[in-house]
């Protein structure tokens, strides 16, 4: 379990570490968020309490509002990296956490450089590994937090628009997780709407506004924010005829209107297997399975993602790369589990007849069958 020292510093991390004081907490276990999971809905959720909550045959729903969304999004860097800043105690102490299950569990999630915010960190006798946090760690995030004020040193280039370069307004996270203004990303928006920053394509819905960011950033920059919202206004006041943005985001809020039933009594589905590329659980349709990545957890896309030959790495630290090979693999289509599980349930029911069988002697005759011939 822990490492020699490692309930001390647990202690003390939790010490200092006041959970009634975040500002962006998982919907889920209502802890800090780590590592953070924006869904379509615009609701925030960490990584792990995501992946958990999904469901291997159809589509899933958000923990609060309850929308459906089909896409394991990934992680939002940018609000990681906010949060990094806010809460680099709490920060600490989720990795910790997190890292010490991921071990025990033997599977990893998504790594960041500088994931935990050491200051200093490049000092040698300053370490932070997957085998627990030092009492030097500790002592250097707390001293240098309270110190040089490192958890209020949030600054407008730590929450820029992907596409405008300014101070996000009514910001929206695309499923790769990179993030824009509500505005900026209707722009982008039509038949098929790509990130600017790593060229992926949104799968399914127009994003909804995640609140609990644009309502850190009002508060955080009110002058700067108060700017945006007058340009704003004058923008949507000089365009209320109708423009190529506003038609655009007309078009793909359109889309938000999924149909569910692609995904429910269909053959093709591949019961709790995902693509590694777009998110989308479970796959439907062919399934592609890389022949060369090691990982207990594999790596899998889906057809269309597989036609695009992506470089992604993998949602889960595979290890990924682009010559690897790749296989066709129906080992859990739903349609060939659910005849197993029917197989094996008619084979024990064959087995209990024939339990009762030997009981009764081998005779399976009711002996009062014949008493009224």
């Amino acid at each position: 379990m822990a490492n020699a020292g490692g309930d001390k510093v647990s202690d003390e991390i939790h010490l200092k570490d006041d959970y009634s004081t975040y500002l962006f907490q998982c919907c889920v276990c209502l802890d800090l968020l780590y590592k953070p999971i924006v869904l379509p809905c615009g609701h925030i959720s960490c990584f792990w309490c995501v992946h958990q909550a999904m469901q291997g045959v159809q589509e899933s729903h958000c923990a609060v509002c309850r929308q459906p969304y089909y896409h394991f999004p990934s992680i939002c860097q940018l609000l990681h990296l906010l949060l990094l800043k806010l809460e680099p105690v709490a920060s600490m102490r989720r990795d910790r956490e997190v890292m010490e299950e991921e071990k025990n569990r033997r599977i990893q999630s998504p790594q960041f450089v500088g994931q935990v915010a050491l200051p200093n960190s490049e000092t040698e006798n300053s370490s932070s590994t997957n085998e627990g946090i030092t009492s030097t760690d500790l002592q250097l995030v707390t001293e240098n937090s309270s110190a040089h004020g490192l958890s209020k040193k949030i600054t407008l280039d730590d929450a820029l628009c992907c596409l405008c370069n300014e101070l996000l307004y009514l910001p929206s996270v695309l499923n790769c997780g990179h993030v824009y203004c509500e505005a900026c990303m209707a722009s982008m928006a039509g038949e098929k709407m790509e990130c600017k920053v790593c060229g992926v394509l949104h799968p399914g819905q127009f994003p909804n506004v995640c609140l609990d960011l644009d309502h850190f950033l009002e508060e955080t920059f009110p002058e700067e924010y108060a700017s945006r919202r007058q340009t704003a206004l004058v923008k949507k006041s000089q365009h209320q005829n109708g423009d190529a943005s506003s038609s655009a985001q007309g078009d793909c809020t359109s889309k938000k209107k999924v149909d569910a039933s692609r995904f429910l009594d269909d053959e093709s589905i591949h019961f709790g297997v995902g693509c590694d590329n777009c998110g989308l659980y479970p796959i439907k349709g062919k399934r592609y399975k890389c022949m060369d990545c090691k990982e207990k957890i594999g790596f899998d896309l889906c057809e269309s993602c597989y036609s695009t030959k992506s470089k992604l790495p993998g949602r889960f630290n595979q290890q990924h790369t682009s010559d690897h090979r790749f296989k066709l693999d129906d080992s859990q289509l739903l349609s060939r589990f659910l005849i197993q599980t029917a197989a094996a349930g008619n084979f024990e029911e064959e087995l209990d007849e024939e339990e009762n069988v030997d009981q009764d002697g081998g005779n399976d005759e009711n002996p009062n069958q014949f008493e009224d011939i």
